[in-house]
């Protein structure tokens, strides 16, 4: 869901040409890290290279360097101990953590992968009573429902549909890009505070077999999940089906004493 990529949409309005948004410089240092060690240039435990020789290795600042860094040891990639030096973790596998409320996109780019749309669309339609339950709202409330094919390095890998009730548009003719978190966030007004999501396993079936290029009973992993903001009101709903085969799931658990649970 809350991803950067190269398509967009428009919402009560024309189509919108494809567009394209430039990741910041940390932001591919941090992609450029994550590949290199997925594809093993830096093995569970080893230290990698200082600050002055990754920022020289890779053309940019020392603080840039440090900034990704940071975002790989909040990702539980690394560990950087101090006066030591920076550690690839040999506890946390480089896979999707599912404690951190993130988009598809950012699944995928954290295991070293390319992320991209092989499909996209939207319409307005009205809820049926699964949706309407799972946002609050009667049924045959009209909502948007946003569907999206991602792919990994060029292979589809994930199918989503997400639900937001169409009163959060504006009255304006808007675009409605990849982003679902970044366009409510910049064109509704609304932030997600959090999410709360089931997991289940399933076979792909025929429609979804097709949509991924798999045969029906491929096993996909399927993510439920609301969104709330800041007043635990419910503002979207989405389902995921990720292939098994392609995207491994974590769950980070913290201890007993540690951690804010919603609405505790």
């Amino acid at each position: 869901m809350s991803e950067s990529t190269e398509v967009g949409d428009q919402v009560g309005g024309r189509a919108a040409s494809p567009r394209r948004q430039r990741p910041s410089v940390t932001a591919s240092v941090v992609h450029v890290l994550k590949r290199r060690i997925a594809q093993g240039d830096w093995a569970a435990g080893d230290r990698m290279p200082s600050e002055p020789s990754l920022a020289d290795e890779l053309g940019v600042s020392r603080v840039t360097v440090r900034a990704a860094l940071a975002q790989l040891e909040n990702d539980g990639i690394v560990n950087r101990r101090h006066g030591s030096g920076t550690y690839v973790n040999s506890i946390r596998p480089l896979v999707s953590s599912l404690h951190l409320n993130i988009g598809s996109d950012q699944m995928i780019t954290s295991s070293g992968r390319t992320s991209g749309i092989a499909e996209m669309s939207w319409r307005q339609e009205a809820a049926g009573q699964d949706v309407a339950d799972r946002l609050a709202v009667e049924a045959g409330t009209p909502v948007v429902h946003l569907y999206r094919v991602r792919t990994a390095d060029g292979v589809p890998v994930t199918v989503s549909d997400d639900y937001f009730p169409a009163e959060f548009l504006p009255s304006e003719s808007v675009t409605l890009g990849p982003s679902l978190y970044s366009f409510l966030s910049k064109v509704c007004g609304i932030d997600v505070e959090f999410g709360i999501a089931t997991l289940t396993p399933a076979q792909a079936g025929p429609t979804l077999g097709s949509a991924l290029g798999v045969g029906e009973d491929e096993l996909c992993m399927v993510i439920r999940q609301v969104d709330y903001d800041a007043d635990e009101q419910p503002v979207s709903y989405s389902v995921e089906h990720h292939l098994a085969s392609a995207l491994t799931f974590q769950l980070v658990r913290q201890g007993p004493h540690g951690g804010r649970t919603p609405g505790r």
